[in-house]
């Protein structure tokens, strides 16, 4: 008996058939992409609700913190200024910086600017620079005291002068009448010096842009504490 030996036929590897099917291909991708747009939309929308809500909450406390007492410093009627210290800010403005520097003006403003922010910000700069050049004013005083050699009425006579006393002021430091001419002519002679004089100018500008920093705060204040009220 005679066998036939065949050879043995190749191997075919199963698998999918190609090209596969791609027909849910691009819809899917489509959906995915939607999917995902919606999703980063609304995770941004609530980052900014919680930013918002949190600038709400820090403009409130700072504005609980500074607002209203502020507004009560400034709108204080002053009756009596103090003459005896260059150096020291007036009394209005020395607290009104005092409340200002215990706030979180930055953050508040960094947070939520406004109107009243930049306002109390461009205030709290002139204050610094009228306690820096009533600082440089008091040195220039000291100096020429610290050089010439004069009676404690002459130096108290240029500082109430040099703050703006009136001249009954003036005349009212000095006991006797007949004393007053020499106070006032040595007096008017530190004062006409040329390092108190520039020093002198430099304060009263800087007093001046305070004071209508001042004025352009107040209605301000009123306006934000109104609107707080009828919240």
């Amino acid at each position: 008996m005679t066998t036939t030996l065949t050879a043995p036929s190749p191997l075919v590897a199963a698998g999918p058939a190609w090209p596969g099917d791609w027909s849910t291909f691009w819809p899917d991708m489509v959906i995915g992409c939607v999917t995902g747009l919606i999703i980063g939309l609304a995770l941004w929308l609530l980052q900014i609700w919680a930013d918002q809500r949190h600038s709400r909450k820090v403009a409130r406390r700072v504005s609980l913190r500074i607002v209203q007492p502020l507004l009560l410093v400034l709108q204080r009627p002053s009756y009596t200024q103090g003459f005896s210290e260059i150096s020291a800010l007036p009394r209005t403005h020395r607290a009104a910086l005092s409340l200002i520097e215990q706030s979180d003006l930055d953050d508040w403003h960094e947070e939520l600017a406004t109107e009243l922010t930049e306002t109390l910000r461009d205030y709290r700069s002139r204050l610094w620079t009228l306690q820096a050049d009533a600082g440089d004013l008091e040195q220039a005083v000291e100096r020429w005291f610290t050089v010439h050699r004069t009676s404690p009425v002459v130096r108290e006579w240029v500082e109430a002068r040099l703050l703006g006393a009136s001249e009954d002021y003036l005349r009212a430091m000095v006991r006797a009448e007949d004393e007053y001419a020499p106070i006032a002519a040595a007096g008017a002679q530190i004062v006409s010096s040329r390092l108190v004089r520039k020093h002198a100018r430099a304060y009263g500008h800087a007093l001046r842009r305070a004071d209508r920093t001042r004025q352009d705060l107040m209605p301000i204040l009123i306006e934000n504490v109104r609107r707080s009220a009828n919240r």
